[in-house]
């Protein structure tokens, strides 16, 4: 690896931040990524909800992102950045190249996005449902 080593996300609180960041998805592959306060280590998460398959297929697609990311992001992946690997259905399966080439793809879009500075995602409005609108009688 380069000077940039790789900590792993560990606690809930980490995803649910970089989940508020920038996305890049791709066909293999979302990438969610958020620059962190302070600079240092790139961080890494990986995960897999039951859509993508059993718990063998789930375990598959986040070994096989954790060995694409670990091929990557030390020359693709920004310093003081907070990653975040999401498998899709066709992860557990898809040709190793195919893989590599989104994770890559992704991976430079969201590094260009962070650069810029043009990261940070509009929070939405709460949505009102009928129940909470306004009716005539009021």
């Amino acid at each position: 690896m380069s000077q940039n080593s790789i900590q792993k996300l560990t606690k809930r609180a980490q995803f649910l931040l970089v989940r508020q960041g920038a996305r890049a998805g791709r066909g293999v592959v979302l990438v969610e990524a958020r620059r962190r306060a302070e600079a240092g280590a790139i961080g890494l998460g990986l995960t897999a909800s039951k859509k993508v398959g059993n718990a063998v297929a789930r375990n598959r697609a986040r070994r096989r992102l954790r060995e694409a990311a670990r091929q990557l992001l030390p020359q693709h992946g920004l310093a003081g950045v907070d990653y975040v690997l999401v498998a899709r259905q066709s992860t557990p399966e898809a040709d190793w190249a195919a893989l590599l080439d989104d994770l890559k793809n992704a991976l430079i879009r969201l590094r260009a996005e962070l650069e810029t500075g043009a990261a940070a995602r509009p929070q939405r409005a709460p949505s009102l449902n009928k129940r909470e609108t306004p009716t005539e009688s009021d």
